[in-house]
């Protein structure tokens, strides 16, 4: 969750006005724009199955002088970063976070005037004498997309591949290394930290190897609203809002999805470890994916060369199951408020009503986020949020569904 105080996190929850964003550009140390930008519009897209996060603005600059020819123009995609505070009326700021420019796209407007000129000789020109053109400019619109600064992150790669540094290496300590001088590492409770394997290797992309580090400890990545590189755990953990309807509610509407795809009940895993390959099957033969089910046969196959023998083979075979049982989700599509606060990683509590009218709470990660603006002002956001199924079937247990 971003940092938010009491009053900003109460004003949330009540009658709500004047909210909207600020954004200063800073090139290196220094402001690059001796003021807010004059954004017209924007938009901020987060999804924890990306590695990068994106903010979208447009600017209408009034007087010209913002659109970027050279790359270290304010609004240049030569270094410059966005700092992006979300406003809410009658309360305080949330800083939403820190992004690099990476796509700018003036459209200026011109206007000729015609002006005199005493004295003035237009030879071979249209233009009478005593006269001459000026161009006077109208103002520009520029389209802004930005990144994250995991993207800054991302692009610096490494030069050769590397293994843990250091006596006692560790995760966090690996993952603050490879950061470097890039942006500072932090973690929020529930982490724990632990040794990490010398011998690993890391290969030529900075950002997967802190990614594959995060998850080695069941962790994940983000950046915060203070451009830092936050690593938080994937385990369940207290909800930091919750959305529902109501007088003082956030809640618009619920909706949510299903697939077919991925929802495999026969794990088929072969060892090619050793001359003869070893095989083991196994199969989810309870609930609604039982392979003697309506749903059918559906299998997903994994091959190894570190797989040598028949134990092996089951044991990987039986976690695979385990593991695809354990991450079955409802994703619900929640339309509600703007919630500037709450970051992808997040959990949340989701007021559903059902068609008997009996509303029921559910608990959840937050997948997504998507939050766009009507002109200035904040229009609602689309969250996406995954909920445990097991907690599902054990809630709609006791409601009456009609």
């Amino acid at each position: 969750m971003r940092r938010i105080d009491a009053n900003t996190l109460n004003a949330l929850s009540g009658s709500r006005s004047g909210e909207g964003i600020t954004v200063f550009v800073w090139y290196g140390s220094r402001l690059a724009y001796p003021g807010p930008l004059p954004v017209a519009s924007w938009g901020f897209s987060w999804d924890r199955t990306r590695q990068i996060q994106t903010f979208d603005m447009t600017v209408a600059d009034k007087e010209g002088r913002l659109a970027p020819w050279l790359l270290e123009d304010p609004l240049g995609v030569g270094g410059s970063r966005l700092q992006v505070r979300y406003n809410v009326g009658g309360a305080g700021s949330i800083n939403i976070g820190w992004y690099r420019i990476t796509g700018a796209a003036p459209a200026e407007r011109w206007h000729s005037y015609r002006i005199d000129d005493a004295g003035r000789v237009n030879a071979d020109s249209s233009v009478p004498a005593g006269k001459k053109d000026v161009l006077i400019s109208g103002g520009a619109t520029i389209q802004i997309q930005a990144d994250d600064l995991g993207a800054m992150i991302a692009a610096d790669r490494l030069l050769a591949p590397e293994s843990p540094q250091g006596t006692n290496p560790t995760v966090v300590g690996e993952i603050r290394r490879l950061a470097g001088d890039i942006v500072p590492v932090v973690t929020s409770p529930g982490v724990v930290d632990r040794p990490v394997n010398k011998t690993l290797i890391y290969e030529r992309e900075r950002l997967d190897a802190i990614q594959s580090l995060c998850k080695s400890v069941a962790c994940d990545y983000r950046m915060n609203g203070d451009g830092q590189l936050e690593i938080y755990p994937l385990a369940a953990q207290a909800p930091v809002a919750t959305l529902q309807g109501g007088p003082e509610g956030l809640l618009v509407r619920v909706d949510r999805e299903q697939k077919y795809d991925g929802l495999f009940n026969r794990f088929v895993v072969t060892g090619t470890g050793t001359d003869t390959p070893v095989r083991a099957i196994s199969e989810i033969t309870a609930g609604p994916l039982s392979v003697n089910g309506p749903h059918g046969r559906v299998p997903t196959f994994y091959e190894s060369n570190m797989i040598s023998t028949q134990t092996q083979a089951y044991d990987y075979s039986r976690t695979m199951k385990d593991t695809l049982l354990a991450g079955l989700t409802v994703e619900l599509k929640v339309t509600c408020l703007p919630v500037p606060h709450v970051q992808q990683g997040d959990w949340v509590q989701v007021g559903n009503p059902v068609a008997g009218g009996q509303p029921f709470i559910l608990a959840g990660m937050v997948k997504a986020i998507n939050q766009p603006s009507n002109g200035t002002v904040p229009g609602p956001c689309t969250v996406t949020v995954e909920c445990s199924y097991s907690d599902v079937q054990i809630a709609l247990g006791g409601v009456d569904r009609g």
